[in-house]
């Protein structure tokens, strides 16, 4: 039992001085290593979802709106053809005048656009 005891007893001292020693052997070889310039780690953006959006006053989103002043555009007369639109759809009269009105900015900034030669 006693030398049992002992044996505890003496091991705890060598297993510390091994690890003492482990480390210390550790540390030196860091030390001797060149060291490198640290590295930014590669942060990429979370992939997003496309999410279906909607004009501020219309049901209509811009996929959809875009469409239909695309069509207005390429219309004899694009005011009868949104108010039918407009009816069709069953916008009310601020959602048909916000139609209207980003059609015609549409129009106007292709007509401009095929005006400078950027078809």
């Amino acid at each position: 039992m006693v030398i049992i005891l002992a044996a505890f007893l003496g091991g705890q001292v060598v297993l510390t001085e091994i690890d003492r020693r482990a480390l210390d052997t550790q540390a030196r070889a860091e030390a001797r290593q060149p060291r490198r310039a640290a590295t930014a780690p590669v942060v990429r953006a979370p992939v997003r979802q496309p999410v279906a959006r909607r004009t501020s006053t219309s049901g209509l989103d811009f996929a959809q709106t875009t469409t239909i002043c695309r069509a207005s555009g390429n219309q004899t007369n694009p005011a009868l053809f949104l108010s039918r639109i407009s009816t069709a759809y069953s916008l009310s009269p601020g959602e048909a005048t916000a139609l209207r009105s980003s059609c015609a900015a549409y129009i106007a900034g292709r007509n401009d656009a095929r005006r400078n030669g950027n078809n």
